[in-house]
């Protein structure tokens, strides 16, 4: 019977249609895979291989109880142990041993189960697969779960401490949780133990950057001449409505009420899923109305070239990184110089230092709760001056 030859995904496997003959298809990235989608509907996964000349074939399991990340593992496991006797395959595999199951195969599961299910910003890759890329698994992929103590653990993030804390936590962040989610949802791996639960993240650095008005103002002459003008109007935005730059560059002329100054963005945009409308400072409104004349028919305010995904403008970085060196404001420690977020920070921060409420404040953040609030709002230091004198201005 001839096989087809098809990339396995679990979508691409529900959707295959039943005929009334068995079909076998064999997965395009391990040939040693099959699935036999049989005339009742029924679709179960093999292995199937040759040793010295003879046939090898053991059933793994049927799709939809097992993911075809988890056949995957299950067949290269198999294959792994054609090492040993074939006698190895006369009883039923019930699971699978440890000793050929590698740091990159937990990882895949858990992408493959669950971190891809996350959502990220513009389609972009999740941070804790950049860190799993980056820093462990050059260093971690291939090592077999059995080769993995506790002790051996703590020393490979030791190691990391040197890179600093963010990169330490995310890359622990990442093993801890594909470990977790083995241990809970894939039983057939039998394994109980995270060599990593133990282990402690490094304190963070507590960031409260914000810029003061004579660093905005050298900001926005820098925002001027750089080489493209769209992200600079999304910084001068970002700063005037105190949004995520995220909430900025997805902006639709739809979401705008041009005529009574307000913003309203939907609760699909938002990360508490609630709508938030947001009145639009006379800065604001004279940047939105300048591209509104531009005639663009597109229905994002930062429209994107034809060949983008998304439609609208995404990255930035090199741009802002360009407008904080124009302006003096870079700085090789990375919780000195400014960063995109830090013009919401701003916005905060100078409405509190001019007397408004921290209530009002919160409102137009479309925050939910005062306490997330306060965590952008710093004193300057002429405040804290004024407060310290008015508490012993009585003392003589």
């Amino acid at each position: 019977m001839p096989e087809i030859t098809k990339l396995f995904t679990d979508i691409n496997i529900e959707r295959l249609p039943i005929k009334n003959t068995l079909q076998v298809f064999v997965d395009k990235r391990d040939t040693h895979l099959k699935l036999f989608v049989r005339p009742t509907g029924k679709k179960s996964f093999y292995f199937r291989t040759k040793r010295r000349g003879k046939d090898v074939k053991r059933k793994l399991g049927e799709a939809g109880s097992i993911s075809v990340s988890m056949a995957r593992i299950l067949a290269n496991n198999m294959l792994s142990e054609l090492k040993e006797p074939l006698t190895a395959y006369e009883v039923e595999v019930q699971t699978m041993p440890q000793q050929y199951v590698t740091v990159d195969d937990v990882f895949l599961l858990y992408k493959e189960n669950e971190l891809s299910f996350r959502k990220a910003i513009a389609g972009r890759t999740h941070a804790l697969d950049i860190a799993y890329r980056k820093h462990v698994q050059p260093e971690l992929g291939a090592y077999f779960i059995n080769d993995l103590s506790k002790k051996f653990a703590r020393s490979f993030f030791k190691g990391l401490e040197v890179k600093g804390y963010c990169t330490h936590n995310k890359s622990l962040s990442v093993l801890k949780a594909a470990f977790n989610y083995v241990i809970d949802y894939e039983d057939r791996l039998n394994i109980q133990i995270n060599p990593f639960d133990r282990i402690k993240k490094m304190p963070g650095v507590s960031r409260n950057r914000y810029l003061t008005h004579e660093e905005a103002g050298r900001l926005f002459s820098a925002l001027k001449v750089v080489s493209n003008q769209d992200l600079a109007d999304i910084y001068r935005l970002a700063l005037f409505t105190g949004a995520r730059l995220s909430n900025v560059k997805q902006m639709e002329w739809s979401d705008l009420n041009l005529s009574s100054a307000t913003w309203l963005i939907p609760s699909t945009r938002t990360k508490t899923n609630q709508h938030y409308e947001i009145p639009l400072h006379r800065m604001a409104m004279d940047i939105l109305l300048n591209r509104r004349k531009g005639g663009s028919q597109s229905r994002f305010v930062f429209p994107a070239g034809v060949t983008s995904k998304y439609g609208y403008i995404t990255g930035g970085d090199l741009v802002w990184k360009e407008a904080i060196t124009l302006a003096g404001l870079y700085h090789e420690n990375p919780n000195i110089r400014p960063r995109p977020h830090d013009l919401r920070r701003t916005f905060a921060t100078w409405q509190i230092q001019s007397g408004a409420d921290v209530s009002v404040v919160s409102k137009a953040l479309c925050h939910t709760s005062l306490k997330h609030t306060l965590v952008y709002a710093h004193t300057n230091v002429s405040q804290v001056r004024q407060a310290i004198e008015g508490a012993f201005k009585n003392l003589c």
